[in-house]
């Protein structure tokens, strides 16, 4: 009798199933819509709100009319809206799926153009054994042209890539910092680097025992662009790392400009063509060779050459921010490095210093105030006592 009667909920169960799977295999997508791509939209009233929506899409069994679907879905009418065109009614869109081998699906639009129902006519009719959409004819828009083929224009901008090279970005996020090294962007004519790149968001550059020493900018051909997965070590290439197994490689490359600070860098000009930005590093002893060979070049041609007053005052005051920037990297190397301890004791000699040194500089341009020398004295004694200190901490982080 319990074999029985399990025999019988058995088959009653497998009854029940295929039922089930029958009703959700003849269940089929309908959907409405107000053909989005020109501004149209429908004006849907349902049995508890009302609203605008570019579409909507129903569950209909093969059989049903359209309207007891949308009355099953408890919708109450749907009303074509557009400013300035006028609704002519309904076509029917026949959707083509297909499955690509990655079994992705993918769905092509094709309008039935030879019949346009109105509304009434639309309610009346039966729901299809496949899917189906019915869209607003609208009186701007021939039927031929709905869902046709979009050809887009295809514009190639040309990109730049930020690479901190021995080093790292600390960022200025939306949210919160971050670490990088290295980005990339599109540029858009007429922008600069600095737009491209906002880089006024780098909070920091850092490389460890370096000092940060400024940007080379090259411009390279993108399809003579190589990848690798390990550093290519070959003479006339440059091979940079963005990150773990994937090497960017320049066969065909050009330096644009000498080494740019972030600032000129920021408003150096994109050129439409492709660029990778590097950042150079150097030892603390390799930039103030470089700062001081800067420097005495500066003296040479104050000295030697025949300027104009204007020329001589602009050059000292290439000298005087060329020392300026060294104290700027070696205060920051500083803060790095030494205990907070020692850094307390070196900020409070710092401040000490740059009192005296205004103090300096102003006895040194008294004579000369309201003068044409005056801006060439006060630069020139600046970048002097400015060199002296730079100097001073070199020994001092030793």
């Amino acid at each position: 009798m319990k074999k029985n009667l399990l025999a019988l909920l058995t088959v009653l169960c497998l009854l029940l199933t295929g039922a089930c799977l029958a009703e959700e295999e003849n269940q089929v997508d309908v959907s409405l819509e107000g053909y989005m791509e020109i501004g149209g939209m429908l004006n849907v009233a349902w049995t508890e709100e009302a609203y605008e929506t570019g579409g909507v899409g129903m569950i209909g069994t093969p059989g049903q009319t359209i309207g007891d679907v949308l009355k099953n879905n408890d919708v109450l009418s749907v009303e074509p809206v557009l400013e300035g065109d006028e609704f002519e009614g309904w076509m029917e869109v026949a959707l083509i799926i297909t499955t690509d081998e990655d079994g992705f699906e993918s769905v092509e639009y094709s309008p039935i153009t030879d019949q346009i129902y109105s509304t009434e006519e639309l309610l009346t009719l039966t729901v299809p054994e496949q899917s189906v959409m019915y869209v607003a004819k609208w009186a701007s828009v021939p039927a031929e042209e709905y869902f046709a083929p979009y050809e887009e224009e295809t514009v190639v901008m040309p990109s730049v890539t930020l690479i901190s090279g021995e080093g790292t970005m600390l960022i200025n996020g939306e949210e919160e910092q971050y670490e990088t090294n290295w980005s990339v962007a599109t540029v858009e004519p007429g922008q600069t680097f600095g737009e491209v790149l906002e880089l006024d968001r780098i909070a920091s550059m850092t490389a460890e025992g370096k000092v940060f020493a400024g940007w080379m900018v090259y411009e390279y051909d993108v399809n003579t662009m190589e990848t690798s997965e390990t550093c290519v070590e070959e003479e006339g290439v440059l091979c940079f790392e963005l990150f773990e197994g994937y090497h960017m490689v320049l066969r065909e490359y050009t330096s644009c400009v000498d080494p740019l600070s972030t600032e000129e860098l920021a408003a150096y000009a994109c050129a439409e063509t492709d660029h990778v930005i590097v950042a150079i590093w150097k030892t603390t002893e390799e930039y103030l060779t470089s700062a001081k060979e800067q420097a005495d070049a500066i003296k040479a041609s104050l000295e030697q050459d025949d300027l104009t007053q204007t020329s001589m005052n602009q050059l000292s005051e290439e000298l005087r921010a060329l020392w300026d920037e060294a104290l700027n990297h070696l205060l920051d190397e500083a803060a790095k490095t030494l205990p907070e301890a020692d850094m307390e004791k070196l900020t409070a000699e710092q401040s000490a210093w740059e009192t005296d040194l205004e103090a300096a500089v102003e006895a040194a341009g008294k004579e000369y105030e309201g003068g044409s020398m005056y801006a060439l004295v006060v630069n020139t004694e600046a970048a002097k006592l400015t060199q002296e200190r730079v100097y001073e901490l070199y020994e001092l982080l030793k």
